[in-house]
């Protein structure tokens, strides 16, 4: 296996590979598409990846010198909480394909510190719906996942099993931006999770109770979109400006000063998703298709604007890490990786607190916002 190593390439984010640059575009490595490794492979990262550089991989006597070693574990230890569980078999695809990313490495001398914005997506709509009882939910360190099925199941936070946190992602990744429960349940799907229609509506409907600011965003984002674009006016809404000022586009002023475009925008009458007919907002755009006529709604305009402004914390954060004195080598979504020399004092821990510095634009806003991160010599997830 060859080495892949990163190098400082400035703002293309590239990477060199047997004296060629490889470029981090969608032509290029795509990191976030590799491979993921089951939670055995990772568990024995560090050892098969150790394994394959020294060209000495032997999966079944990795697995055997792990297994014993839980088995010496298992017979010293008094806490039920902290027995390990032995590793059942490996092959040598999953070991060599969950490790993949390790052969994007630190140059000779250097260290990789990463860190990735924790949910940040979900923080972002709490502070720009208002949401309180999500923000305090996060302000105290709590997992939104568990929150909300302990509200959902009437169950104490600390009682909520593993499975049960697993649908508390969906519902959490998935009801922030109006998804009804007919697409709820395809979403979960996509997560191994299979949901009934009573179930997905009574997840949908959880959430939209628990967290009432949030649909109340919606409404008031598509309300002040059709206002806008009809009367010509820009319309304030929770830290953006919706300006419709232009009638060939409608512009969403987000709070860190730039701002999102809708081309040729119009009010019509057309179908909902639901099949009612109501007033909407069209506008035109491009893809592989050609010329596509779309509508917005409350949710959609809701999703752009989050999606932008955590583009836009992720990218002070980027800022503040360079201040302090970090080189950025890549990003992969909300992740990002610097390089420095191995005798540097800067950690992640570093990076974490650059990346979780609050924007000027973003103040008072009710942001809060976490990240986490490791150092190392390699890459890996």
């Amino acid at each position: 296996m060859r080495t892949y190593d990163i190098i400082n390439a400035g703002p293309k984010n590239r990477f060199m590979c047997n004296g060629r640059i490889v470029s981090n575009s969608g032509r290029g490595v795509q990191l976030q598409n590799l491979f993921k490794p089951s939670k055995d492979v990772s568990t024995l990262r560090e050892r098969i990846v150790n394994a394959i550089r020294n060209n000495t991989l032997d999966v079944a006597g990795l697995v055997t010198e792990y297994n014993a070693e839980v088995l010496a574990f298992n017979a010293t230890n008094t806490d039920p909480k902290k027995e390990r569980k032995p590793i059942k078999s490996m092959t040598l695809m999953a070991a060599v394909a969950g490790t993949i990313r390790a052969s994007f490495s630190a140059t000779p001398g250097n260290k990789l510190s990463v860190s990735d914005l924790a949910q940040i997506e979900s923080r972002v709509l709490a502070a720009l719906a208002g949401c309180q009882t999500m923000i305090n939910a996060y302000a105290k360190g709590l997992d939104l996942y568990k929150d909300i099925m302990s509200f959902l199941l009437n169950k104490p936070y600390a009682d909520i099993t593993s499975a049960e946190r697993a649908n508390g992602k969906v519902i959490i990744l998935g009801c922030g931006f109006g998804m009804g429960w007919e697409k709820f349940i395809e979403y979960a799907a996509t997560f191994g999770v299979t949901l009934d229609e009573k179930t997905a509506k009574t997840y949908v409907n959880a959430f939209r109770e628990k967290y009432s600011e949030i649909p109340a965003y919606w409404k008031e984002l598509n309300s002040a979109v059709i206002k806008a674009t009809k009367g010509g006016v820009a319309i304030y809404v929770r830290g953006v400006v919706v300006d419709g000022r232009n009638p060939k586009m409608l512009k969403i002023k987000l709070p860190s000063g730039r701002a999102l475009h809708y081309l040729n925008p119009r009010v019509e009458m057309s179908e909902t998703d639901w099949g009612a007919m109501q007033e909407n907002v069209l506008f035109d755009k491009w893809d592989a298709k050609g010329l596509q006529e779309n509508r917005l709604y409350g949710g959609l305009i809701c999703e752009n604007i989050v999606q932008a402004v955590a583009r836009d914390v992720l990218l002070s954060g980027m800022l503040e890490a360079e201040k302090i004195g970090f080189v950025i080598i890549l990003t992969i979504h909300d992740e990002v990786v610097c390089e420095s020399p191995l005798e540097s004092k800067l950690t992640y821990k570093d990076l974490e607190q650059a990346m979780t510095k609050t924007p000027e634009w973003a103040e008072g806003m009710g942001f809060v916002l976490a990240a986490e991160g490791w150092d190392g010599l390699y890459y890996r997830k």
